[in-house]
This record gives structure tokens, sequence and C-alpha cells, in this order.
């Protein structure tokens, strides 16, 4: 009776709540940077940027060339 009970609540639940894979919620860390090696290519130098980065790298760079 308990398993049946959890298993519809679970249903139920799933309803309205979405389900999110949890390598998505990895925490970013952002901040602005005197010199970004990832600015050289489109600013010629490595300029100022503000990057969000986390454990596999900065996916959000914003370049102040």
């Amino acid at each position: 009776m308990y398993a049946r009970l959890t298993e519809l609540g679970s249903r139920v639940l799933g309803l309205f709540v979405p389900e999110v894979d949890a390598a998505a919620l990895e925490i970013l860390s952002c901040g602005n940077y005197p010199a970004c090696w990832q600015c050289s290519g489109k600013c010629g130098y490595n300029a100022p940027c503000w990057a969000c980065c986390n454990s596999n790298g900065c996916p959000t760079i914003v370049c102040q060339c």
C-alpha cells in the first residue's frame, strides 16, 4: 500500500514540478577580470572582461575592448 501511495504521489508531483538535470544546476561564478586571454582573438590583446565560469570553463564571456 505504501509503495502505491508513493508512486501516485510522485506522478502527481511530476505534473506540477518539472524534472531538472542535476548537471545543469552547477553554480556559475561571475565576475570582472582585468585581463582575459579569451579576448585576445577578438580584441587583439588580453582585454578586461566580464565572465561567468564553472568547473567546465567559462561559457559566458563579454570582452570590454
